[in-house]
């Protein structure tokens, strides 16, 4: 995800099936990497939108 840095490439998940029609549940290693941090602690707002903008606009590289 590029508006993470560092890089989410490499993380390490637990991916953890779930009954048939249902997505699973991909749980990231508890490290101190941002994406990890917002997973466990969730995000507001803010950082929702921060997130969107970066996406739609094509300004994911920078974060």
């Amino acid at each position: 995800m590029p508006v993470y840095s560092p890089g989410t490439t490499n993380l390490k998940t637990n991916a953890h099936t779930r009954p048939v029609g249902r997505r699973p549940y991909i749980e990231l290693e508890p490290t101190d990497h941002p994406l990890a941090v917002e997973q466990r602690t969730g995000i507001g707002l803010d950082r929702v939108r921060e997130i969107a903008e970066a996406v739609l606009h094509g300004d994911g590289e920078g974060r």
